[in-house]
């Protein structure tokens, strides 16, 4: 619960944040900014712009004029198929075809033996532990308290 209450708080401070520094206007300037005198800057250089290669295409005239046999043939004749004008696709990589290597049986596993477990640390040795719990934590002397802390610490 306090963590979430934590992340809560934390996403909450960094959206109004974020919003504040949005919103902020700047103020503005008491007198309107004069404008530096500059030379008026041309290109003199030409501009050429070059026309849609449809549009020239267009433009320029059929190189033969067709003639009276060859419209009759072309009309029996199956359409004309259309030409690529865009690039080309480059051709496809051919794909790598997988070879299957040997079959070899894999070794079997070997079971590997857990970790031994970690040695406990021995207990604290004193009265002043369970003299602490019957002063400060109000046990009473026969307590399940005090037996429990008798039991463990040897007292």
């Amino acid at each position: 619960m306090h963590r979430t209450s934590t992340t809560v708080k934390l996403l909450v401070a960094v959206a109004v944040t974020a919003l504040s520094g949005c919103v902020s206007v700047q103020p503005r300037p008491s007198a309107p900014p004069i404008p530096s005198p500059r030379p008026a800057a041309q290109d003199l250089a030409p501009q050429i712009g070059r026309p849609p290669v449809r549009d020239v295409l267009e433009a320029l005239p059929d190189p033969k004029p067709p003639t009276a046999t060859a419209t009759a043939g072309r009309a029996s004749a199956a359409p004309p198929t259309a030409r690529h004008t865009g690039p080309r696709a480059a051709p496809r990589a051919p794909q790598p075809r997988h070879v299957p290597g040997p079959a070899h049986p894999r070794p079997p596993r070997r079971a590997v033996p857990a970790p031994p477990a970690p040695a406990l640390p021995a207990p604290v040795t004193g009265t002043d532990v369970c003299a602490l719990g019957r002063g400060y934590g109000h046990w009473p002397a026969g307590s399940p308290q005090s037996r429990i802390c008798d039991r463990t610490y040897g007292h």
